[in-house]
């Protein structure tokens, strides 16, 4: 009886665990300056989307800048999110079964149309997700005893598995470190597990995988806010795609990127410029809600890595080789278009495509993964004008072009490598870098179309140039020149392609050298086939920014403190020794940043602690404010903003318990404090230690609610609701406060409604 009761138990535990694994869920990159989602299912950023429901983020979509969730005019804005979503496709055929019509897919993310299209319990089947905070300062300010230096400090782990029997394990990492804090970096491992439902108890498959292939999918709109401050919304008809955006495609870096080049179509308006002059001029010279520009964001994604095991062999000389699919048509077909690299493999990537936000399954199924076209075309000798630089003809013929043509409106963009040849046990792995910057690199020349003639080879525009709405000027000189870069942009690195540039050398760990007048790695263009298969991640790292508390002190001050831990931080790169901090504050999370004051190293007080006052009389009691504190090394380097903290002023609480007071007394309903232009029934007690209950009674001595005051201000808000949730009535009121070493205190107000 008992073994069958433990039998059941573990049965039961089992079921659970599977049940529970099967949970599509999610978490968020928030570490550095580049904010995202990440979901157990493949899916990045959301569900792919483009109709009138994402018109709202309730979750980083490659958001950049953070924290921009902004009100204006009265309305909310979501924010700079600059993505309809994000993800990875994969398909195969099993051994002897060949043809379209019998593909196994799995479309992991990435799908979908106007609403995205479920992907959970049918393309994938969500394993785990873990987080890893590997932050080298912990919330109370001590340095992390567990902090692993040559690892990101933010670390996301997803599983799923897929119909087509290959379980994807995606690794993501970020940092908060200026230089690099405007990246992700994933790394994919897939691996024929056999395991088609999600259950890896069983294996349903073990037959070889023939013509499969992996696809990475990005649809770039940058940016919402942009689109949403012009024409109120960010989706496919009549928003996104209206011709505003471009597609670009870097070869030195394997970088995708978007620029936004015109708002109604009109080639000036680029950036989408605020459209109410005056704002634009406000936003431009403060810095707010990111500056004159709402979209100036280059959202791309570059590869760092790409597996080259398993890739299909062609033997052109063997009519009996067991061929894949793709062999067959290469046999029809055979040409310089399915040229072959000196290990008889198709040359990567196998295809390189834009197109529009449509990315409905049917689509994609049909064009996208299959061995029967190379959707975006391939280089040969004659198909392109290359720039001038030594072995890059040459090499890339045989690869995947870049549509340039379909560069005009093209948000979706996607990279394609196979086909594999794939036995149970085998795994592919892949490396892929989110980047994002002010704009692209001016002057470096990219493929893809700046208007409407098709001109393959450009050079990158500059956002730095006259703002011109509906033919008037809104800037004397360039933007740039005339308001200079808004706060965000936190070090040299300002560029996507100069991101990306930190994306290779934070995968390679190395320095790279770069040419300053072409733009391009001194070498030569990055090939990912070249680079091992794991990142390096040996990057330089400053000082951390300290843990810090803020609180507001009897005068009506604020208080922010901060220890001494970060004086001892050791790290093997660290860019040099702490010479000191910066105090910072803003309206808003995203900035802009006013600098408060600077602080010397060993400048403490008697408690050895840093203390800084904000002593600000225009920042009234009742408004709130971020703070942060950075570490500022020897050389200049600073640490990122990973200490903000949103602050509401009020009177620090009473260091003696006395008299406490009620205001307004008599209260007349007209007369209550009031917030946002209305009236609201708030009765406030003021003199209040830090902890206290309140007892208010009616004058027969009845008890109507009771307050549990427990925060360190000197005030607590009532608006005349009992303990019933009822509003109470005109009369006289007792109260009668209390603490927990006894003391007491107690008076009466006066209600006239």
């Amino acid at each position: 009886m008992l073994r069958s009761f433990l039998f059941l138990n573990i049965l039961t535990v089992t079921l659970l665990s599977l049940a529970q694994a099967q949970f599509r869920d999610f978490r968020v990159h928030d570490r550095g300056m580049l904010h995202e989602t990440v979901f157990n299912t493949g899916e990045i950023g959301r569900g792919w989307e483009t109709g009138e429901g994402g018109n709202v983020a309730s979750k980083p979509v490659f958001e950049w800048p953070p924290y921009s969730r902004t009100i204006v005019d009265g309305i909310e804005y979501s924010g700079q999110h600059n993505m309809l979503g994000a993800g990875m496709y994969m398909a195969a055929n099993l051994d002897g079964i060949t043809g379209k019509e019998n593909r196994i897919y799995a479309l992991c993310g990435g799908v979908g149309a106007s609403d995205p299209e479920i992907v959970a319990g049918k393309w994938s089947f969500p394993l785990s997700i873990d987080e890893w905070e590997n932050y080298p300062v912990l919330e109370d300010g001590s340095l992390n005893p567990s902090y692993d230096p040559n690892e990101a400090e933010e670390v996301i782990t997803a599983s799923w598995a897929t119909p087509v029997g290959v379980t994807v394990t995606r690794t993501s990492r970020a940092w908060s470190y200026p230089d690099y804090d405007d990246l992700i970096i994933y790394e994919y491992t897939l691996e024929y597990t056999g395991d088609t439902d999600g259950d890896p108890t069983t294996i349903e498959q073990t037959e070889t995988l023939k013509d499969f292939m992996a696809l990475f999918i990005y649809g770039f709109a940058p940016s919402m806010y942009g689109y949403q401050r012009w024409y109120n919304e960010w989706k496919y008809e009549d928003g996104i795609y209206r011709g505003d955006q471009n597609g670009f495609w870097d070869a030195d870096y394997w970088l995708s990127f978007n620029l936004n080049l015109r708002t109604e179509k009109v080639n000036p308006i680029w950036a989408k410029p605020e459209p109410d002059l005056e704002k634009f001029l406000e936003n431009a010279s403060t810095g707010k809600n990111g500056g004159g520009l709402t979209s100036p964001q280059a959202p791309g994604y570059c590869v760092l890595y790409y597996d080259t095991n398993h890739l299909a062999v062609v033997d052109r000389d063997d009519p009996n080789a067991n061929e894949s699919e793709a062999v067959k048509i290469l046999r029809v077909r055979d040409s310089v278009y399915y040229e072959l690299d000196e290990n008889k493999h198709f040359k990567q990537p196998w295809s390189n495509k834009v197109s529009t936000g449509n990315t409905r399954s049917s689509k994609m199924v049909d064009q996208s993964i299959n061995p029967d076209s190379r959707w975006s075309g391939v280089l040969s000798e004659g198909s392109t004008t290359w720039p001038e630089v030594a072995n890059f003809e040459e090499r890339w013929y045989g690869r995947a072009a870049f549509n340039y043509r379909q560069s005009v409106d093209a948000g979706q963009k996607h990279t394609v490598f196979g086909p594999y040849t794939l036995n149970i046990g085998d795994k592919l792995e892949y490396a892929i870098a989110e980047v994002v910057g002010y704009g692209g690199t001016p002057g470096k020349r990219v493929e893809g179309t700046t208007g409407a003639a098709l001109v393959q080879w450009n050079n990158t525009p500059s956002w730095n140039r006259i703002v011109r709405v509906d033919g008037k000027a809104w800037t004397d000189s360039g933007y740039i020149d005339q308001y200079g870069y808004p706060d965000y942009v936190n070090s040299d690195v300002v560029t996507v392609t100069q991101v990306a540039h930190k994306a290779f050398e934070a995968y390679l760990g190395k320095s790279i050298a770069i040419d300053s007048v072409k733009h391009e790695p001194v070498d030569g263009p990055f090939w990912p086939e070249d680079h091992p298969k794991d990142g390096s991640y040996i990057i330089p790292v400053p000082v951390p920014a300290p843990g810090i508390t803020v609180s507001n002190t009897p005068l009506a001050e604020i208080e922010i403190i901060w220890g001494r831990a970060v004086e001892e931080f050791e790290h093997p790169q660290l860019t040099g020794e702490l010479s000191g901090f910066k105090v910072w504050r803003s309206e808003t999370g995203m900035g802009p940043w006013e600098l408060l004051s600077d602080v010397t190293k060993g400048d403490v007080n008697e408690n050895e602690e840093y203390l800084f006052l904000d002593t600000d009389p225009d920042f009234k009691v009742g408004e709130a404010r971020y703070y942060s504190v950075t570490s500022v090394d020897v050389n200049g380097f600073e640490s990122g903003k990973t200490n903000i903290i949103r602050h509401e002023k009020n009177i620090g609480s009473v260091l003696e318990f006395g008299k406490v007071h009620v205001a307004p007394n008599p209260f007349i309903v007209e007369s209550g404090f009031t917030g946002g232009g209305e009236v609201v029934d708030k009765i406030g007690f003021f003199g209040l230690p830090n902890k206290c209950k309140i007892r208010i009674f009616s004058y027969a001595g009845q008890l109507i609610t009771t307050i549990d005051h427990d925060v360190p201000v000197y005030s607590n808000e009532w608006f005349q609701v009992t303990r019933n949730d009822q509003s109470i009535a005109s009369g006289i009121y007792f109260f009668v406060v209390t603490t927990p070493d006894g003391d007491k205190t107690s008076g009466k107000f006066i209600v006239i409604k």
